[in-house]
């Protein structure tokens, strides 16, 4: 990742990334930030493949999760709302990115979205389903860590950083991993 100050208070973008908290940015956005920022042309270039991909990446996340955890039985809307708290995440985290500011990311949404996901009783994988998301033996190893309730959270949220990482180029992933990861480790742990 590149390392700049965090231009969240920049005088003439604080309005634009305040207009643009929880979606990605529009062309024009992406115009007037390189106008008053254009170092960071190479975080609109991965912002720009970040939101051409993140429904189908987040869509094929949660159509997998689904199929290993019962998520529909436990909660009314499940899917919807799982697609909509994880599209925030990773808007939020392509807007962080622009800025340069973890801090902010962190201190934003994903404290205050841990306390409300990690308060649901998210199931486990139904006893006897030998289907997993992930079969790499450290992150089993590292999810049987994990109480039950987080197990799902880090697989999806271990799931969109891999998918991203599949689906982008490598230099617009050396952008937004360190985001992705923060959310994962923030997300699912306590």
């Amino acid at each position: 990742m590149n390392q700049i100050e965090s231009i969240r208070s920049h005088p003439q973008l604080k309005t634009l990334f305040k207009d643009a908290e929880a979606r990605h940015f529009n062309d024009s956005e992406f115009e007037l930030y390189l106008s008053f920022f254009p170092e960071g042309e190479t975080r609109v270039a991965a912002a720009r493949e970040i939101k051409a991909i993140d429904g189908q990446v987040v869509k094929k996340v949660i159509t997998r999760i689904y199929e290993i955890y019962p998520y529909e039985q436990k909660h009314q809307l499940a899917v919807a709302k799982c697609i909509r708290d994880i599209r925030y995440v990773t808007a939020y985290a392509t807007g962080c990115m622009l800025m340069g500011d973890l801090d902010w990311f962190r201190d934003k949404l994903l404290l205050w979205m841990k306390t409300i996901i990690q308060s649901f009783g998210y199931p486990d994988i139904p006893a006897g389903t030998s289907t997993r998301y992930f079969s790499d033996p450290e992150i089993l190893a590292h999810i049987a860590t994990l109480r039950t309730n987080q197990r799902s959270i880090y697989e999806t949220y271990r799931g969109i950083l891999e998918e991203m990482r599949t689906n982008l180029s490598p230099a617009a992933f050396a952008e937004i991993e360190p985001y992705l990861d923060l959310a994962l480790q923030t997300l699912a742990h306590d």
